[in-house]
């Protein structure tokens, strides 16, 4: 399991708040952030450590609630 952490961010690239992710691999840590989309924040960045793992634009995603 690898640790992750998502980032809701705004339109000015502001952090809005974070969730800690625990993940076997890079694509369940994207499917478990892209739930995390909100209105308000149509921005996801999901990180491991120092590396930016994806950017998910929550305006286009279906998953998305917002």
């Amino acid at each position: 399991m690898s640790t992750y952490r998502a980032y809701r961010v705004d339109a000015r690239r502001h952090i809005k708040s974070a969730e800690w992710i625990d993940a076997p691999d890079d694509e369940a840590a994207k499917a478990e952030a892209a739930e995390l989309c909100e209105e308000g924040a149509p921005t996801i960045e999901l990180w491991q450590s120092t590396r930016l793992v994806d950017e998910i634009d929550c305006e286009d995603d279906q998953a998305c609630d917002g």
